[in-house]
C-alpha cells in the first residue's frame, strides 16, 4: 500500500438533527484518524535523513559519511544508533602495538619538539619588539619558523594557518591572502552582511605608516597628500579619522606647473590632543593604505620628509616616517550586529576609565555600526581573549529592538559626544613602540591557570546578568593580565576596523569568528559586500590609478589565457560578433579587458601606446609655511615613480565630480579632461545583469524614444523586431569594472568608469540613461548610471 494513501469509510452517525456530536464524530472517524497517523509516520520514515546529511554545510566533511569520528561530537551518538539499526559495522580505531622501539621513538620526538620550542622561545626573546623601519622599509616578519622556506618571496598573514585549511589562498601584493572560503558562500555572505550577525575579515595586509615630527611639519605633509581634506579641526584633534583619496604628483609635457592626481584611498588618524596650540611639540599621524599603493605612498612620504629636513625656512630635523606594516594589523567586520559580536566576545580592560566603558556600552548596545558617527574613533584596551569564556546564552545573538527615529537620533548624539571626548583625552599606545611590543609570548598562560580564569570570567559575567561594564574586579584581574591596545574606527563602507598589534591578530580573529553566528570571508566576499552597497572597490574600480591599471593588466592576461585554453566550439569568436548596426564585425576594443586606450584615444591621430614610458618632469616648488590653510596647496617636487605620470596620455580619476561640474569652465584650463575618468553606479532597468568588461554606450538623440519604450513596455523582448539596435562604437562612453546580480536590490547592478569627454559628447550629464552590452553579446540593455 502506498504510504500517502489514506483509507476512509463513509459515516454520518455523528450528525443528529443537523447538530454535530463531537464524541460520536471522533468515534465514527476513528479509523480514518488512525490511518492518517500511520500515513504520516510512514511518510516521515521514507523521507528520513542520515545524520551526516543533517550536519550544517560549514561542518560537513567528505569522510563523515562512512565513519563516525569525522562527525561533530553532538552528532556521534545519533549516528552510532543508526549504524546499529542498519547493521553497519563500525570500524574500530587501529592501534599500534606498543613496544620498546615505539617508546624510544616517541621520546625522541618529544625531545625534538621541546628543543624546537626552546629555540623559538630564545629567538622571540631576542626580538623583543616588532620589526619597524624608520625612514626605511621594515624587515619582513616570519610567522612560523618551521615554514620559513615557504615565505621567501611572500608574507603570511597572522591567520594564515587558520585560513589555509578553510579557504582558497592567492598571492597578491607580496602577501598570501584568502580569496574565498572552500564552501559555497555567495548567499550566506549577503545574509551575514545585511541581516545576520556579521562577517569577519583579516585585513592585516593593509600597510600602516606612522608620521612623527613637529606638529606643523606633520600637518603640512598630510595637507599636501590629502589636498587639505584630512586637516579639518576634528581630524587634527584626533576626534575623527579621515578616509578618502591620497594624491601624487602629475606633470604635463610642455608645462612647468604640477597638479595632483589621486593614486588610491587612505585612512589618516592623528594622535589625539586636547588643543592645537602645539607648534613645537611632537605629533604623530597614522596613515593606512592599500598594499597596491604602498610603494608609491612610501616614496611620496620619504621625499616630503627629506624636503622638510632640508628646507631653508623652519626645518624639522627630527621628522621621520615609520614602516609599521608588520607591527600593526587589522580586522574588518561587516553586519548589522557586528558591534554586538565584538561586545559579546571581547572584554574591556579595567585600566580604561569610566568614559571608555560608557562609550563601549553605548556602542555595543546600538548593535548596528550605522549608529556610530562616520569616522568616529575609539581608543580601547582589551583583556587577553583566551581568558574570556562567553556565556552559553551568547551563542545566538538575538535581534535588536526596533527603535524609532527619535531614539536612534539620541543614540547617535550620545555616541558622537562620547567619541569627541575620547578623541581629545585618550591616546592609544599603538602609536608607541612600547604599546606595540606586548607580545603573545609574554602572555602565555598555563592550561590550569587558563581554565581557572575562564571559569572566573564566566561566573562574573553571569553574576552581572550579562553586563560587560560592572564586572567584579577581584574575579577577573590576575597578576599575569595584559592590556592589549586597540583602535576601533567606523568606516565609510559601513563596517568596523579594529587595529591591533600584529601578533595578537590571530587570537582576536579566532575569538570573533569561532562562534556559530559569525562567518569569515576573503577578497571576493569583501568585493561582493561593497558591490551590493553600490560602493567602489579598490583597485578594481579605480582604472585611473597605477594600481588599477596593474590589476586590469593582470586580469587581461588571465582572461586571454582562459579563452585560448578553451576548444573552439566552447568559446565565443570575438572577430565574428555582429552588432547589427551597420559596422564591421568584431568586438569593440580588446575583448579581454576594459580597453581604455581605445576609449580615450580612438579619435586621436597618434594612439596611445602603453608600452611607451610616459614623460616625467619635475618642478621646483617650496614647502608651504606652517599654519597654511589655503585650499590649493603647492606641492613639492618628487622623484619619478609610479605615481608621477603624464596626464596627457594616462587616464586619471576625478575624485570630486560635483565641484568639477560647477566649476568646469575654470578648471578646464588647469586639467586635461580628455583622459579624465569618473566612477558611476550602473543599475539595470528591467532584465539583464552587467558583467565585468561590459561596454557602456550613450543613447543617440534619435534613438532615445525607442529605448524609452522598453521602460514602459516590458513585453518587448530582444528577439522582436521592435527591439532597438545597439549604438555604434562612436557612442562608447565607458566600461563596467564590477558587475553582477545584486541580492540587496534584487536586480543587476555594478560599478562603471566613464569618460568625461565621451559623456559630454553624447548628451552631457543631464541625461543619465545608457546602454550596457556584455562582451561577445549583440544585445544591449537599458540602464541608469549615477555618478559618485
Amino acid at each position: 500500500m502506498n504510504a500517502r494513501t489514506i483509507l476512509s469509510q463513509p459515516s454520518d452517525s455523528s450528525l443528529k438533527n443537523g447538530h454535530l456530536d463531537v464524541g460520536a464524530f471522533v468515534s465514527s472517524r476513528k479509523f480514518e484518524i488512525q490511518q492518517l497517523s500511520a500515513s504520516m509516520r510512514k511518510s516521515r520514515a521514507l523521507q528520513k535523513q542520515q545524520t551526516f546529511q543533517a550536519v550544517p554545510r560549514s561542518l560537513r566533511r567528505r569522510a563523515a559519511s562512512h565513519h563516525i569520528r569525522f562527525l561533530p561530537p553532538r552528532f556521534r551518538d545519533r549516528a552510532q544508533q543508526e549504524y546499529k539499526e542498519s547493521g553497519i559495522p563500525i570500524a574500530p580505531k587501529k592501534r599500534q602495538r606498543i613496544t620498546r622501539l615505539h617508546l624510544r621513538r616517541d621520546t625522541a620526538l618529544k625531545l625534538r619538539y621541546f628543543a624546537r620550542q626552546r629555540k623559538a622561545y630564545h629567538y622571540n626573546r631576542r626580538r623583543s619588539k616588532y620589526p619597524v623601519g624608520i625612514n626605511e622599509l621594515a624587515t619582513k616578519v616570519i610567522m612560523e619558523r618551521k615554514f620559513k622556506r615557504r615565505q621567501k618571496d611572500k608574507t603570511w598573514l597572522p591567520t594564515h594557518l587558520w585560513h589555509a585549511k578553510r579557504a582558497h589562498m592567492v598571492k597578491k601584493w607580496g602577501y598570501v591572502i584568502p580569496s574565498h572560503p572552500n564552501e559555497k558562500c555567495f548567499r550566506p555572505t549577503h545574509r551575514a552582511s545585511q541581516n545576520g550577525s556579521g562577517i569577519v575579515f583579516d585585513t592585516s595586509y593593509h600597510a600602516t605608516m606612522i608620521l612623527q615630527g613637529r606638529h606643523d611639519s606633520v600637518v603640512n605633509i598630510v595637507h599636501i597628500i590629502s589636498k587639505g581634506k584630512a586637516c579639518g579641526k576634528s581630524h587634527l584633534l584626533g576626534v575623527r579619522a579621515f578616509e578618502g583619496p591620497i594624491y601624487g604628483i602629475c606633470t604635463e609635457p610642455g608645462k612647468s606647473d604640477s597638479i595632483q592626481c589621486a593614486i588610491g584611498e587612505v585612512i589618516i588618524y592623528f594622535e589625539p590632543t586636547p588643543n592645537l596650540d602645539m607648534e613645537n611639540e611632537n605629533r604623530r599621524a597614522l596613515i593606512r593604505t592599500h598594499p597596491a599603493i604602498f610603494e608609491d605612498t612610501w616614496k611620496i612620504l620619504l621625499s616630503l620628509v627629506k624636503m622638510t629636513r632640508e628646507q631653508e625656512l623652519n626645518p624639522d630635523p627630527g621628522i621621520e616616517v615609520q614602516d609599521c606594516r608588520f607591527a600593526i594589523g587589522s580586522i574588518d567586520i561587516f553586519g548589522p550586529k557586528s558591534l554586538k559580536v565584538i561586545g559579546h566576545n571581547l572584554r574591556l580592560h579595567l585600566d580604561n576609565d569610566s568614559t571608555i566603558h560608557e562609550a563601549w556600552s553605548a556602542a555595543t548596545a546600538a548593535g548596528d555600526p550605522k549608529q556610530i558617527p562616520l569616522g568616529a574613533v575609539f581608543p580601547l584596551k582589551y583583556f587577553d581573549p583566551r581568558t574570556i569564556s562567553a556565556p552559553s546564552r551568547d551563542r545566538k545573538l538575538t535581534s535588536w529592538e526596533h527603535r524609532d527615529v527619535s531614539q536612534q537620533t539620541l543614540i547617535s548624539m550620545k555616541l558622537n559626544g562620547i567619541s569627541q571626548h575620547l578623541g581629545r583625552s585618550t591616546r592609544s599606545p599603538l602609536f608607541t613602540s612600547e604599546g606595540r611590543s606586548i607580545r603573545v609570548e609574554h602572555a602565555k598562560i598555563a592550561h590550569g591557570r587558563l581554565k581557572q580564569r575562564r571559569a572566573a570570567s564566566s561566573r562574573a559575567v553571569d553574576a552581572a546578568s550579562g553586563s560587560q561594564i560592572h564586572l567584579k574586579k577581584e574575579s577577573l584581574v590576575f597578576n599575569d593580565d595584559v592590556a592589549i591596545p586597540a583602535i576601533m574606527i567606523r568606516r565609510a563602507n559601513g563596517g568596523i576596523s579594529l587595529l591591533l598589534p600584529w601578533q595578537w591578530i590571530a587570537i582576536f580573529f579566532k575569538k570573533l569568528v569561532i562562534p556559530a553566528y559569525t562567518m569569515y570571508g576573503g577578497l571576493q566576499q569583501y568585493h561582493q559586500i561593497l558591490s551590493e552597497r553600490m560602493l567602489p572597490y579598490f583597485p578594481d574600480d579605480f582604472p585611473g590609478t597605477s594600481a588599477g591599471q596593474a590589476e586590469e593588466k593582470e586580469k587581461t592576461t588571465l582572461h586571454e589565457k582562459e579563452w585560448k585554453n578553451r576548444p573552439r566550439s566552447k568559446k565565443t569568436i570575438y572577430d565574428n560578433v555582429d552588432l547589427g548596426n551597420g559596422e564591421k564585425k568584431g568586438e569593440v576594443g580588446n575583448p579581454f579587458s576594459c580597453d581604455w586606450q581605445f576609449l580615450l584615444h580612438s579619435d586621436a591621430k597618434d594612439l596611445y601606446d602603453p608600452s611607451k614610458e610616459p614623460l616625467m618632469h619635475q618642478s621646483h616648488v617650496t614647502m608651504p609655511y606652517s599654519g597654511s590653510t589655503t585650499e590649493n596647496v603647492p606641492v613639492g617636487s618628487l622623484k619619478p615613480s609610479a605615481s608621477t605620470v603624464s596626464t596627457a596620455s594616462q587616464p586619471w580619476m576625478i575624485t570630486n565630480l560635483s565641484r568639477l561640474l560647477s566649476e568646469r569652465n575654470k578648471l578646464r584650463k588647469e586639467l586635461v579632461l580628455s583622459t579624465a575618468l569618473f566612477t558611476a553606479q550602473v543599475i539595470m532597468i528591467g532584465r539583464g545583469v552587467p558583467c565585468p568588461r561590459a561596454r557602456v554606450y550613450g543613447i543617440p538623440v534619435k534613438e532615445r524614444s525607442k529605448w524609452m519604450r522598453l521602460k514602459q513596455n516590458r513585453k518587448i523582448v530582444p528577439e522582436s523586431s521592435e527591439y532597438p539596435v545597439c549604438p555604434k562604437r562612436g557612442f562608447l562612453i565607458g566600461f563596467v569594472t564590477t558587475g553582477g546580480f545584486n541580492l540587496k536590490e534584487g536586480k543587476g547592478s555594478g560599478m562603471a568608469s566613464l569618460s568625461w569627454a565621451k559623456v559630454e559628447q553624447n548628451g552631457g550629464f543631464n541625461y543619465r540613461y545608457c546602454i550596457v552590452r556584455d562582451v561577445g553579446e549583440r544585445i544591449g540593455r537599458l540602464a541608469l548610471y549615477k555618478p559618485l
